[in-house]
């Protein structure tokens, strides 16, 4: 087969030529260099994006466990305070405000006290500010109305609840990711 019987569809301008050398793919030399353009470019997003997945790797191995446990914090708050919206504070019953950050995620066994609930759903409640940060968690109050809200039985489990939970990197990463994705579900429920 000749290279006379052969025709090609240009990759640039989509005209049908006849190939006057081997492997030629364009049908004019202002299409070549436009093709040629369009390949150096392609060549340059490549290597820009191999850059910054090497960056974000060196990212991700520079974080320490502590840095990723306060982002993790972070969205598992944020993802109880979008699971508690419109519901009454935990501690004394006043209605918490629709607007973010007007309220916190008070846990019922603190993160101090028992770090291994850092991250359980059922110790985390929305809470107002006053009783979570002037009242130092208002825990008395806190356990009537967590009595009221999943009962006795369950207010108990928690109390009682000494599984060690350690997490790896790896794991908080995920738990954040988890979360953030939770809240913003839910938060677009609330405005649908």
């Amino acid at each position: 087969m000749t290279i006379d019987n052969i025709i090609v569809k240009c990759k640039v301008c989509s005209d049908i030529f006849t190939p006057t050398r081997p492997m030629q793919k364009v049908c004019s030399p202002a299409c070549a260099m436009q093709h040629a353009r369009a390949q150096s470019e392609k060549k340059q997003a490549k290597a820009q994006a191999a850059e910054r997945k090497a960056v974000r790797l060196k990212l991700q191995a520079l974080q320490t466990k502590p840095w990723l446990v306060k982002k993790a914090q972070a969205a598992f708050n944020a993802f109880i305070r979008a699971r508690d919206v419109g519901k009454p504070c935990i501690s004394c019953g006043r209605p918490l405000g629709a607007e973010p950050n007007t309220y916190d995620c008070g846990h019922y066994r603190s993160v101090g006290s028992a770090p291994h609930m850092r991250f359980v759903e059922e110790n985390a409640h929305g809470q107002c500010k006053r009783c979570n940060n002037h009242l130092g968690g208002n825990h008395v109050e806190y356990r009537k109305w967590l009595i009221q809200r999943v009962g006795l039985q369950e207010v108990e489990r928690i109390e009682r609840d000494q599984v060690p939970r350690r997490y790896t990197k790896e794991g908080l990463i995920e738990l954040a990711r988890h979360y953030r994705q939770a809240a913003r579900k839910l938060r677009s429920e609330h405005e649908a």
